[in-house]
């Protein structure tokens, strides 16, 4: 089996360029014999666990929290910052699981954003969340084409979340993006946010109200489990019990879960800063939406503009797809993949109108750890077979849009006991044994 684990000296991504008092902490100086819970992974994932497990419980369980390395530093610290409601796909969710489930899907999407901006406002976390459109694009008359079809397809059906979906056809979709050429846009309600600074923020708040245990540099090397149903989690700094584990470790899961092994892969992804010179003699319009381009070619980018001027552009894979060994079962983001970078130097300038002499440029270019699945679909809820276990993981790049309310379900099942079908999250998402002995795999 492949090694599947956190990297030292991974690039460094614009979202951890203003570190936080507790990147490194360690609440002890040695490592708990024994505690309730042990979450593994210390990003969005589960940071938000341990938030819905212990805010507002009277009989708190003693939960501690491993990270291989820093906070926040894997694929939450390396991604674009963008909650939305992932309309373009929900025809492919409809085909394969009923329309049913595809709007419950986009339901638990709309509600996200709207939690985590009511979690950061009533937690006063400083992590520029700003409410927002996402414009959907497509310079491809046959994307545009299909995309006019769904949504009409979808208004005539009645269907309640169509209310917050705009169709704009090719008379106003470059006007109204400000993307060159743009044959069609849609939109939806988003949001933007500094990822980074939720996490710490969040898990900063815990650290001063609750007893949690945060051990930052404490890589999982194996999880094993007694006939009781007691669980060790073995470290190098030594091994902890626990009654109840809950797998935050999206790509690097199969690394200490290996009946996850195939099931959910670490795929390496490239993302970007785009800087506009302050003292450039042209400067650029400001874009009030976040984007999604998709391109003939059957690739995307995503970019979210941030408040300051400056550009979140991730994608360019077309440049670099057809060498699946750049990327493909790949955990290491301790290198950049160099062929995004032209890319990403000419990305505003070729496809938003106003941008062509800004002189916008490339001043963090780092990759990331996606955790890709072959259904697309996360791994969520209880480990199959496996006493007191629990997993959130297998995001293939979309967790923003899920993994908060998701982990709020989690906490849920661990807190109240409650079973999976009546925790809040999408029924297509749950772990299962079906899913795990599927010769499917990635």
């Amino acid at each position: 089996m492949d090694k599947i684990y956190p990297v030292e000296n991974a690039t460094v991504p614009y979202w951890r360029s203003e570190l936080h008092e507790i990147d490194s902490y360690r609440s002890t100086a040695k490592l708990p014999e024994e505690c309730d819970v042990i979450i593994i992974g210390a990003g969005l994932s589960g940071v938000s666990t341990a938030h819905f497990l212990l805010d507002d419980n009277p009989s708190p369980p003693s939960v501690v929290l491993l990270e291989a390395r820093q906070i926040c530093s894997g694929a939450t610290g390396r991604n674009g910052g963008h909650l939305m409601m992932v309309y373009p796909y929900i025809d492919k969710i409809t085909e394969a699981y009923g329309a049913g489930a595809a709007r419950e899907l986009l339901l638990f999407e709309q509600a996200q954003v709207f939690a985590m901006k009511k979690t950061a406002e009533k937690e006063e976390l400083d992590c520029d969340l700003v409410l927002t459109r996402v414009c959907e694009t497509t310079q491809s008359q046959e994307i545009a084409n299909e995309r006019r079809e769904g949504y009409e397809k979808h208004r005539r059906a009645g269907l309640d979340y169509i209310d917050d979906v705009d169709f704009i056809g090719p008379k106003f979709a470059e006007m109204i993006s400000g993307v060159k050429g743009a044959k069609a846009a849609i939109t939806v309600t988003a949001a933007q946010l500094w990822p980074y600074k939720f996490v710490t923020g969040l898990l900063a708040k815990l650290i001063k109200r609750t007893s949690i245990n945060v051990q930052t540099h404490t890589r999982v090397i194996s999880v094993s489990s007694d006939q009781n149903g007691m669980n060790t989690v073995t470290t190098p700094r030594g091994s902890i019990r626990a009654k109840t584990i809950i797998f935050a470790t999206n790509a690097y899961t199969s690394g200490i879960a290996p009946e996850y092994y195939q099931k959910i892969v670490p795929t390496k992804a490239a993302n970007s800063h785009i800087h506009v010179p302050k003292n450039t003699a042209y400067p650029p319009p400001h874009l009030s939406h976040t984007y999604g381009l998709s391109y003939a070619n059957g690739y995307r980018d995503y970019l979210i503009p941030r408040p300051d001027g400056g550009v979140i552009c991730g994608g360019g894979k077309h440049t670099y797809g057809e060498q699946k060994e750049l990327w493909f079962n790949v955990c290491d983001d301790s290198t950049v993949i160099e062929a995004t970078r032209k890319h990403f130097e000419t990305v505003m300038q070729e496809n938003f109108i106003g941008w062509e002499r800004s002189g916008a440029e490339v001043d963090y270019l780092w990759s990331g750890i996606i955790g890709t699945t072959a259904d697309a679909l996360p791994h969520c809820g209880k480990v199959p077979g496996k006493e007191n276990q629990f997993i959130l993981a297998g995001f293939n790049g979309a967790g923003m849009p899920h993994i908060f309310l998701i982990a709020k379900g989690i906490a849920k099942m661990v807190r109240d006991r409650v079973p999976f079908e009546e925790c809040g999250i999408p029924r297509i998402f749950k772990s299962t044994e079906e899913r795990l002995v599927d010769k499917v795999n990635c």
